[in-house]
């Protein structure tokens, strides 16, 4: 299942959306915006919010895809609307990774005291 996680831009204002998903296919030809920025069209594969598994394309700009990305790994994208509330998918070259939990770390405040504890009592 895909979750998305709510975001503003802060330099539109606008609310955009994280989410991860499985690249597939990295489009061969390479295309520029109006902006002079190069991308790529790439496939993706993630859930929509109703949870049906879908493919669909997205941008990839120059300034990711050439730190190296590899079909098949899951990677961070944005979506975004544009004014007449079209989505777009922008692929980041940031991959999926398990993020760290503050259950991660439970136990570090207690042994942190517990030490202080034991260095008070010696």
């Amino acid at each position: 299942m895909t979750n998305f996680k709510e975001i503003i831009n802060e330099e539109t204002g606008e609310k955009q959306f994280l989410f991860n998903a499985e690249l597939l296919k990295i489009g061969e030809k390479t295309l520029e915006n109006s902006n002079g920025k190069e991308y790529k069209i790439v496939t993706l594969k993630f859930n929509l919010p109703s949870g049906e598994e879908v493919e669909r394309s997205a941008i990839c700009y120059a300034s990711n895809y050439n730190h190296g990305i590899e079909q098949g790994r899951q990677y961070l994208c944005n979506l975004s609307f544009t004014e007449e509330g079209d989505p777009q998918i922008n692929m980041s070259h940031l991959t999926n990774a398990d993020r760290a939990s503050a259950e991660d770390f439970a136990g570090l405040f207690q042994m942190q005291e517990q030490l202080i504890k034991d260095d008070l009592v010696m």
